[in-house]
């Protein structure tokens, strides 16, 4: 159902084009006037299932309140990367956000996080080399607690579970 929903335009124009030249092909090899009824018929008919297709992409997100989201993309998303911030927004995402910082003993003990989720939960996963640990950061505005961690490469990405309307920023460095 999944790929029906997410793809099923896309397919059904891709069919729908196909059989158009398809059909111009014939006509030209025969002759104009030989395509038959039944072809024109046939061109409605894939019309109509284009509509349903478009109609079921459509509604049934609507109605089953779930995510149609093919792996690794993301439905009306922001990305800021500064040099003192990393900010994503989005409608809904069915992806992991990285972001891989250097930063220094006064960094670390700045490092603030601000999540926003009207649904789902929203994780940050920190790694530094062997250390690593994961936060539910779901409606969070707080400084994290970096004591594990040292000065240098540190890599934090931010996951979701049927997150919708997030708004996240990482902070970690005072802007002059």
């Amino acid at each position: 159902m999944k790929i029906i929903v997410t793809f099923g335009p896309v397919i059904g124009g891709v069919i729908l084009a196909a059989y158009v030249v398809v059909l111009r092909i014939y006509a030209y090899v025969k002759e104009k006037d030989t395509v038959a009824e039944k072809y024109k018929r046939i061109y409605k008919l894939m019309i109509i299932a284009e509509a349903v297709l478009c109609g079921i992409t459509f509604f049934v997100p609507r109605v089953t309140g779930e995510s149609y989201l093919p792996d690794g993309t993301t439905q009306g998303g922001v990305i800021v990367n500064t040099k003192s911030a990393f900010q994503i927004a989005y409608k809904e995402s069915n992806r992991g956000y990285s972001d891989t910082l250097e930063l220094d003993e006064e960094d670390l003990a700045r490092v603030h996080v601000r999540c926003s989720s009207d649904e789902g939960k929203v994780f940050l996963q920190i790694r530094q080399e062997q250390t690593q640990k994961e936060i539910d950061i779901t409606n969070t505005d707080s400084l994290l607690d970096m004591t594990d961690f040292l000065p240098g490469r540190i890599t934090f990405t931010m996951v979701n579970e049927n997150g919708r309307n997030v708004d996240f920023e990482l902070e970690w460095r005072e802007t002059t």
